[in-house]
């Protein structure tokens, strides 16, 4: 995962996807099976939501890193913990800067689709866990299940040249793909399960509002088209999400997969 693929995407990140994403944290500590004591490494840490909730069951006596490639990121993550125990740092995924077995839990939270070789980062996470330990990682599906990244879908389709940055959101689209990362990177006792969540806004204008001020890698790529391709864009949005009228209640639901295996 590299810097420029990241480096606008904390701008209004918490504003446009916390009350969504943040749903799905619960699950994939359940499924790292983080406890009091452990010492757990969040990868792509983003501005640190599953660090916080991950330091809050380790407790006092456990510890918790949280690291990402991106220095607007970890900016945004120091802003949020400020005053707690979470050490941030940066570093690549795919290299992390730890000896072998020093980890009770290694989680990511809706990163793994935007590395550039998958396998290798997971292998990364299994190298540093210490035995009996495990992972567990959150992604994205498809451009019909998700939130607000179906509207980098649609610009890929008129913008060819944008298209292999805006469908890294999509890398990993199902149970059987995700499965066999976690089983190429030697992860054993694999589960792969799928949830959805109802995200409700007041109006599709709601919806579209942190998309338009260029929230998010999908926001930024919207704000740099022609007038004229914003209106396209936004209507096959609307279309495509079969929005009610203008102003009236839209619920949306978002898919992800959780995949956690044992080392």
């Amino acid at each position: 995962m590299d810097e420029p693929f990241y480096k606008t995407a904390a701008i209004g990140y918490d504003e446009l996807f916390a009350r969504a994403t943040n749903s799905f944290i619960p699950s994939l500590l359940r499924s790292a099976r983080i406890a009091p004591g452990h010492r757990v490494l969040d990868v792509a840490t983003g501005t640190g939501a599953a660090a916080q909730a991950a330091a809050m069951i380790a407790g006092a006596s456990g510890s918790v890193i949280g690291g990402d490639i991106s220095p607007s990121m970890l900016e945004s993550a120091k802003r949020n913990l400020k005053n707690q125990p979470i050490s941030l740092v940066s570093f690549d995924a795919h290299a992390l800067p730890y000896e072998d077995c020093q980890f009770d839990a290694v989680i990511c939270q809706l990163g793994l689709m935007f590395f550039s070789d998958p396998i290798a980062a997971l292998s990364e996470f299994r190298r540093v866990l210490r035995p009996k330990s495990w992972t567990a990682v959150s992604v994205t599906t498809t451009p019909e299940r998700s939130l607000f990244a179906r509207v980098g879908a649609v610009i890929a389709r008129y913008s060819p040249e944008k298209a292999e940055k805006l469908n890294r959101f999509f890398s990993i689209p199902d149970a059987t793909c995700l499965h066999s990362l976690l089983h190429g990177a030697g992860f054993q006792d694999i589960n792969v399960q799928l949830e959805t969540r109802p995200i409700k806004f007041s109006s599709f204008d709601d919806y579209f509002s942190g998309i338009a001020k260029g929230a998010g890698l999908s926001g930024q790529e919207y704000v740099q088209l022609p007038p004229d391709m914003k209106l396209i864009v936004r209507d096959e949005v609307w279309r495509g999400l079969a929005s009610p009228n203008a102003g009236e209640p839209l619920t949306i639901e978002m898919d992800v997969l959780i995949g956690s295996g044992g080392r």
